[in-house]
């Protein structure tokens, strides 16, 4: 069957769809129907403009924070889920009623904090939302395919449904089919029992699928595709789905995407700024060992595959050679612990700069071969400064690992986007005031991009074990009634996350709720202070120079010298405390109760964060070189933890840290 596959509104505008692409590029290689990739989004996105009458750089900042700063309150769906209107149709009997849907939802965005313009222009798009669809799925069906597919993420739902709405009101032969993470597991067969108009979806993975569709010569052909559920006289037939090796994806096929974005009279605003997506490996090895109990991100595709590492120097090189575009951006889980193939793209020495989320324990050896390589931005999953709160968290790290992270970064120049997580099932007081009292010393660190109530998803421990962590679940989050309003259809099925109770019987809870809006507005002057705020030592050949200036706390230059100078070294991205001062005062005679004075001094200053039998220095070093320079520098380090050279010398030795990747 002749296919075209449609990515729909919100993806990202600064990256072409990596679901469309790479069922695309399948299709060169494998026999039979071609399949058509269309970017929905970007026929929105010049509608919009056009019609409303806006600058089209206001519209593109509007559309980057529907996509993903307010995906949490349905935003992106709630415009799409208006009347169905044929084109030209004018107001119908539903006026009213939609009336009605337009004042509760402004008020529902009202009381969540949404700025009254931001919610007068969601107003304005909902409005103009039904004649895009009607034209979008004239323009669909003048591509003459047997079937339709929407790629179905995060806000992509809603607007999916309503181009399928009008392709089978106009063509009720016309196959529509919905994949993506929408339609994983129940929340896929929830869809076709709420929208009559939905033929059939794909739950998994979707090269086997895609391959079957385009395959079959007619409808009886798809009731064995693997991952299909599909409907047919009255019933619904569910194949189970199959896991694809890694290899199964092919490199992406985006020239699509750029002929549209060529298309745009506004291109420039969003070329110059074009991340080609790719994927290495799929599932996450750390979810299969001990999954973080607040994930649900991999649904029922947590089975760990990677490619072998070579084939990333010649992904990236088949991609930006094609198009000429130099940044990229992994959509992994999680970086692969071996054979990622940084080293070799390192080697390669070209000017690509990407993005991988990564697992916060990697020492200094790994990270600085991630610079090396030309990754230039990481999302690290941090998640938390307490390690209590990790613990709970389930996410094989320690805040020593998590500062030591951020140093590395800092000092290398990569930008690290991360998120603090509060109020998980049984949080403590010590646990919020352990972060409370440790930012003031951090400030100069990357701040985290967000401060958020832990969430309950599907597929995630707590969604499938709410007891086991003291909670209950209550029902899908309020958002949903917005998003699907009709009482008919099974929002608890639909839904991707969920509202639940606090554990019972927390009798702080007042105080714990205090102490979240604290670490809250502490984090919103972290923000505020950090682009003045340094924290920063050079070495010399016997002493460091250090230079505090953290708002609040900095103490000003400190010079430090013998066996002060060894000890500040020993602890330079991590070490133990005891053998550190053990060798110190071996090598230098001073007395080790008089090291450890210093150390709880240091302590107190907020010079070093210790842990268990660990020390970690805070400030980050200015060794007046490049970034390259302190990559290849930490590359090249070795010894163990609490092994750093106490000679005097420049350069210190560091350890090689923890294992690779993220969870």
């Amino acid at each position: 069957m002749r296919l075209v596959l449609v990515a729909p509104p919100w993806n990202s505008l600064y990256r072409p769809s990596i679901q469309i692409a790479t069922l695309a590029a399948l299709a060169d290689h494998t026999p039979g129907d071609p399949v058509t990739p269309v970017y929905g989004y970007l026929d929105w996105s010049q509608y919009a403009v056009e019609t409303l009458g806006w600058d089209p750089a206001r519209f593109v900042t509007v559309y980057d924070t529907i996509g993903e700063e307010l995906y949490g309150l349905g935003v992106g769906d709630w415009i799409f889920g208006g009347p169905a209107k044929a084109a030209g149709e004018g107001p119908g009997p539903e006026a009213a009623a939609e009336e009605h849907a337009r004042t509760a939802y402004a008020d529902f965005l009202r009381e969540k904090g949404v700025a009254e313009e931001l919610v007068g222009q969601v107003l304005a798009l909902r409005a103009i939302a039904p004649d895009f669809v009607a034209g979008f799925a004239d323009r669909l069906l003048a591509l003459d395919a047997e079937m339709y597919g929407f790629t179905t993420s995060f806000s992509q739902l809603t607007p999916s449904l309503a181009v399928a709405r009008a392709l089978k009101a106009r063509a009720p032969e016309r196959l529509t089919v919905l994949g993506g993470a929408n339609c994983d597991r129940p929340m896929g067969q929830a869809v076709l029992a709420s929208y009559p108009f939905v033929d059939a979806v794909v739950q998994g993975e979707g090269e086997a699928a895609v391959a079957a569709l385009r395959a079959a010569r007619t409808a009886a052909d798809l009731t064995a595709a693997p991952g299909l559920a599909l409907r047919r006289d009255g019933e619904v037939l569910v194949s189970l789905p199959v896991v694809q090796a890694a290899e199964a994806g092919p490199v992406p096929r985006y020239d699509e995407y750029f002929e549209r974005l060529r298309e745009l009279p506004w291109a420039e605003l969003i070329t110059a700024h074009v991340a080609l997506p790719f994927q290495m490996s799929r599932g996450c090895w750390w979810g299969e060992k001990l999954q973080c109990t607040f994930c649900g991100e991999n649904g029922s595709g947590m089975v760990y595959r990677s490619k072998q590492g070579r084939q990333l120097t010649e992904t990236l090189r088949e991609l930006t050679e094609k198009h000429g575009v130099f940044d990229t951006y992994a959509v992994d889980t999680i970086l692969a612990r071996q054979d990622n193939g940084l080293a070799e793209l390192a080697a390669a020495e070209i000017d690509v700069t990407t993005f991988f989320e990564v697992k916060a324990n990697l020492g200094p050896r790994e990270v600085g071969e991630m610079r090396a390589a030309g990754v230039t931005m990481v999302q690290p999953g941090i998640e938390s400064l307490s390690s209590g709160a990790l613990k709970l968290l389930r996410k094989g790290a320690t805040a020593y690992h998590n500062l030591r992270f951020l140093i590395l970064c800092h000092e290398l120049g990569i930008d690290a986007r991360w998120n603090l997580l509060s109020a998980m099932p049984m949080e403590t007081r010590e646990m919020l005031d352990e972060q409370l009292r440790l930012i003031p010393f951090i400030t100069h660190l990357a701040p985290p991009s967000t401060v958020s109530k832990v969430r309950v998803d599907r597929y995630s421990p707590y969604f499938e074990n709410p007891g086991e962590f003291g909670i209950s679940l209550i029902g899908p989050e309020a958002k949903y009634r917005f998003v699907h309003p009709d009482p008919a259809v099974d929002r608890a099925a639909l839904a991707y996350s969920f509202d639940h109770t606090e554990p019972a019987g927390a009798a702080d809870g007042a105080e714990l709720l205090a102490l979240r809006r604290r670490l809250g507005a502490r984090v919103g002057l972290w923000k505020k202070l950090h682009d003045q705020s340094r924290f920063t030592f050079r070495f010399g050949p016997e002493l460091t120079v250090l230079h505090d200036h953290r708002p609040h706390v900095g103490t000003g230059r400190h010079l430090l010298r013998g066996a002060d100078d060894l000890l500040f070294r020993a602890l330079v991205h991590g070490g133990r405390v005891d053998q550190s001062v053990e060798r110190v005062a071996r090598m230098t005679g001073r007395s080790e109760p008089a090291l450890r004075a210093d150390l709880n001094a240091w302590g107190q200053r907020g010079w070093v964060h210790f842990e268990a039998r660990r020390g970690l220095v805070l400030a980050t070093r200015d060794g007046m070189r490049d970034e390259l320079g302190r990559a290849a520098e930490m590359r090249g380090a070795g010894g163990a933890e609490g092994e750093g050279r106490t000679d005097g010398r420049p350069a210190v030795a560091v350890p090689a840290g923890g294992s690779h990747g993220r969870a």
